[in-house]
């Protein structure tokens, strides 16, 4: 499996699919320990079976951030918008992340492109339950949070707005690539 890097599109779909191996390693290796000890000692009462309750602790986490990838792979982006925004992006330079999915306190917030220039953040969820004023306080205040002021974010609910505003910021001069770079890293952080 060649690994998708965050931000990169299919990540989601990916990360699953990872999660799901890891899970099933660390969940074998701990019921694998407890079978050798009870094997080796002819009895569960071993040390060894304390080793495996102990295995099931990280099993249980990656079982956990499996789950979590298979509610959100569903929305990952679709192979239409990232080709038409991969055109700008190789055209244009514009910087671009895919499969992003941010959480909150009370909601979480898929957003399947993200794309930043000149201080400009705008992405694109078109989801009947998505509540894009709340995401769009969200990302501000996270923003602030992290020491970025004076950007401007607008998540868009339909994608042929999405990539006529990307071809406009497209078509504007590079002012404050440092802080777009930095500006989308942090999106990636705060994602899935």
């Amino acid at each position: 499996m060649k690994r998708i890097a965050k931000g990169d599109f299919g990540y989601l779909k990916w990360q699953t699919k990872w999660e799901f191996v890891k899970t099933a390693v660390f969940f074998a290796a701990a019921i694998g320990v407890l079978l050798l000890g009870i094997h080796i000692a002819g009895t569960k009462n071993n040390l060894l079976t304390f080793v495996a309750v102990f295995g099931m602790l990280p099993a249980s986490k990656e079982l956990i951030s499996f789950i979590m990838f298979i509610r959100a792979s569903k929305y990952s982006c679709p192979e239409t918008l990232y080709q038409e925004a991969e055109k700008l992006q190789e055209e244009q330079g514009v910087l671009v992340v895919y499969d992003l999915y941010m959480t909150s306190q009370e909601r979480n917030y898929p957003i399947y492109c993200m794309c930043c220039r000149n201080k400009t953040l705008i992405g694109v969820a078109e989801w009947e339950a998505f509540d894009y004023k709340d995401a769009e306080n969200h990302i501000s205040v996270m923003l602030r949070q992290n020491g970025y002021r004076n950007i401007s974010v607008k998540i868009f609910d339909n994608r042929e707005k999405y990539i006529a505003r990307m071809g406009e910021l497209a078509g504007q001069a590079p002012e404050a690539e440092e802080t777009d770079q930095a500006v989308l890293h942090l999106m990636l952080n705060l994602s899935l």
